[in-house]
């Protein structure tokens, strides 16, 4: 017989692979948010400058012309861009699916701490562990409907996080495959 079918807690030990993967993508989607946060910021930025105040610069510094005639270019370029590169709305979606994820975390949290206290028959805790994924697939879909796209650095940084969560918070050492 295998060790999976022999493993009396092998519903609990889904259940908390399926917690650990939601709290990374908790961490993933914050870090992703942060960086096309520093984008809008920088574009929003770039925008203000050259909206108020590019043509008086240029007004009262002529021998920067040059400098002032390319941050109102810029601007025109990057406001042309806005639908091309829809960095504003992936900020938004990124925002609103940290807020959505780290709220089923919340609820999960409690949740295992009933499962590892025996409360749960393994039907019950294998029904909440598939609850939980399909919460997690949703609200991937509803704010990222052709997917959140991975940059392997901040995914790196947050399997760190997320591990030194777990082991911080439950005194456990978290594997990631």
């Amino acid at each position: 017989m295998s060790e999976i079918a022999t493993n009396a807690h092998r519903q609990q030990q889904l259940y908390w692979a399926q917690m650990t993967e939601l709290k990374t993508a908790c961490v993933y989607t914050r870090r992703y948010r942060d960086h096309l946060g520093r984008w809008v910021t920088g574009i929003g930025t770039v925008r203000a400058i050259a909206s108020s105040g590019s043509i008086a610069g240029w007004a009262l510094w002529k021998e920067y012309a040059f400098f002032w005639a390319l941050i109102i270019a810029s601007s025109q370029v990057l406001d042309a861009l806005k639908d091309v590169f829809p960095v504003t709305k992936k900020y938004k979606a990124a925002s609103e699916h940290t807020s959505n994820l780290e709220s089923i975390f919340i609820d999960v949290q409690l949740e295992w701490e009933n499962i590892f206290a025996g409360g749960y028959t393994d039907d019950q805790i294998m029904n909440r562990r598939h609850r939980l994924m399909k919460l997690q697939h949703d609200a991937e879909r509803t704010h990222f409907p052709d997917g959140l796209p991975e940059r392997s650095s901040d995914f790196a940084l947050a399997q760190q996080e997320a591990a030194a969560y777990f082991k911080t918070t439950y005194a456990a050492v978290v594997k990631y495959n």
